[in-house]
């Protein structure tokens, strides 16, 4: 049975989740969306049914947090719990259920994501932990690393600077460049310390975008591999195979004249024990 790192939402249960959850995760412009952009169509190729979800695509919160973040002054702590319930919404309502048909569910972030930007913004680390502790344990963890220093390019040569991802709320005094410098790293940091304890593989988003995904493709065949097929994807198989299956039988008939390490999430990495695991080895960052 899966498992979360914690806590268990009232009246959830984790019983038959027999699809997988595949996530996404790194700072701002590494390049996660075009990934999962690729990554969806590819995968419905293979036969699998996929859903993608991400930060603020909940219909009870998206709209409320894109207005507020349209002002200045949206406190750390409200922030967080703004996106906790959004977090909480896509879970219920998309995630558990998607796994439970048997889906392959790709997140274009996850819990780690936000746990990294409450606690940079100085918010009480080990609530935050409790605050998140309902979420499913992933049965991979794909993290895009990129420096700040070609980070910034990226950023500057596409979208520009943003008031919220340039952390302009916890250094007012910097001008925006040095501000998005100092907040992406203080995310990188958060960042490599989750990779180690949650085991996430680290790959090199400053390859080319095709040979990122090459590389996210072997990875997740792999991952799909180590597993027999979903409930979901066994069914809609037997019924493709059906029609060819009765056609064949039909000559016979008309001639005889028939009609998921585990860890305490609240208090960081404890020794191993059996159970459900995000499936990865951590080892250093690869080059793709």
């Amino acid at each position: 049975m899966r498992e979360t790192y914690g806590k268990l939402l009232p009246g959830m249960s984790l019983s038959d989740l027999g699809g997988k959850l595949i996530v996404i995760e790194g700072t701002d412009g590494v390049g996660r969306t075009t990934q999962i952009n690729q990554l969806k169509p590819w995968l419905e190729e293979q036969g699998h049914a996929v859903l993608d979800t991400g930060m603020t695509r909940s219909p009870l919160t998206g709209e409320g947090i894109r207005r507020a973040k349209e002002g200045n002054n949206l406190g750390r702590v409200t922030q967080t719990l703004f996106y906790a319930t959004d977090f909480f919404d896509r879970l219920e309502n998309e995630i558990v259920p998607a796994l439970r048909a048997g889906f392959i569910v790709l997140t274009d972030r996850y819990v780690y994501s936000l746990m990294a930007r409450a606690t940079v913004r100085g918010v009480d680390p080990e609530w935050v932990r409790s605050v998140f502790s309902v979420a499913l344990k992933p049965d991979a963890v794909f993290y895009l690393r990129l420096g700040i220093e070609q980070l910034v390019p990226r950023v500057v040569f596409s979208r520009g600077f943003d008031y919220w991802e340039s952390g302009m709320d916890l250094y007012p005094g910097y001008d925006m460049y040095d501000s998005f410098c100092a907040y992406q790293a203080a995310l990188l940091a958060e960042f490599d310390r989750f990779s180690e304890e949650f085991k996430f593989e680290t790959l090199n988003a400053s390859a080319a975008p095709q040979s990122v995904f090459s590389h996210l493709k072997i990875k997740i065949l792999r991952l799909l591999a180590m597993d027999p097929p979903a409930p979901l994807a066994a069914m809609l198989a037997s019924r493709a195979h059906a029609p060819a299956a009765r056609e064949a039988r039909v000559p016979c008939a008309a001639g005889k004249g028939a009609g998921a390490i585990d860890f305490d999430w609240t208090k960081g990495p404890t020794a191993a024990r059996p159970g459900h695991s995000n499936g990865n080895t951590h080892g250093p960052v690869e080059d793709v």
